[in-house]
């Protein structure tokens, strides 16, 4: 089993492209985001099948929606996925939008020199891109123990150049009482990105695993839920160590914080009967601060 890995795995650092799938690194859902984007183990509603596919399985029936604007608005990332389980398996379905507006175009007065204090570049038109990604998600499993995997397809269009490509993620769980646990791959097997150009690239490897320990509190009707995740993509140099804790009160009101790739998460929560809201803010030193809602219904 091990040799077949390892022939499968391969290609990926011969031929994978090092940022070729950050497209997909924004977070999902208002909940994880808050806790530092540590998600591969936690398994509370449909955004679990953007971070770990095995996870579908011990959601209920549900539908969950997200609208961000990243980096002071001007990335905006929508989601949305439903989780329909039926027996020792359940199906998902996701897609998520990523665009980006007002990238300025420019030219120059005389293009027949080269730039200078006298031949300053001059914006003449503003573009966006937009990507899309499509999740369809299938898992099985018992009360302690399940595997999972998605199906990808994604569209890409930088304006000046369109792409698509598909993927496949895995992935598995395991949860007792105060515990959970996951493992996830993404991009298992090389991720194709087909350009219009005639250019190929392929999206490298990602691997995490998720550690969450859950501490009931009852003598003050609260739970604690903390989250790491060690995160590590393949043939590239170092990790990530995203962490997160969850404070929540009867199981109606929940404060949130964590540190995603060294940047401070923060958020709350509210949930009533089958509904829940969540709000993420995520700094960002560089870059400008993001802010997340979420809504979920259950059914």
């Amino acid at each position: 089993m091990c040799r077949i890995i390892k022939i499968v795995m391969i290609p990926a650092f011969l031929l994978g492209t090092k940022y070729a799938g950050e497209f997909q690194e924004l977070q999902v859902g208002a909940r994880v985001s808050a806790m530092g984007g540590a998600g591969i183990a936690q398994f509370s509603d449909p955004t679990v099948l953007h971070f770990n596919p095995a996870g579908t399985f011990f959601v209920s029936r549900s539908a969950h929606v997200m609208h961000a604007e990243n980096f002071a608005g001007v990335v905006k990332n929508d989601f949305g996925a439903v989780v329909l389980p039926r027996g020792n398996m359940s199906l998902g379905f996701g897609i998520q939008y990523v665009h980006t507006s007002g990238i300025k175009l420019t030219t120059l007065p005389d293009t027949t020199v080269d730039p200078g204090s006298n031949n300053l570049p001059i914006p003449y038109d503003t573009v966006g891109t937009s990507d899309f990604i499509l999740y369809i998600n299938g898992a099985r499993g018992n009360d302690r123990f399940s595997y999972g995997v998605n199906i990808k397809v994604f569209y890409r269009d930088l304006n000046a150049i369109t792409g698509y490509g598909g993927g496949l993620d895995l992935g598995v769980a395991y949860r007792i009482d105060h515990l959970r646990v996951g493992l996830a791959v993404r991009d298992f097997v090389l991720s194709p990105l087909i350009w219009s150009s005639g250019t190929k690239e392929t999206i490298l490897p990602k691997i995490a695993l998720g550690v969450a320990p859950v501490l009931p509190l009852r003598a003050i009707n609260s739970t604690l839920m903390l989250e790491a995740d060690v995160v590590k993509t393949i043939d590239v140099a170092g990790f990530d160590v995203n962490m997160g804790i969850e404070y929540g009160y009867r199981d109606l009101i929940f404060g949130r914080m964590g540190i995603h790739r060294g940047n401070y998460t923060l958020g709350i929560g509210l949930q009533y009967k089958a509904f829940s809201l969540d709000y993420a803010f995520m700094a960002h030193p560089d870059l400008d601060n993001s802010n997340k809602l979420s809504a979920g219904i259950r059914f």
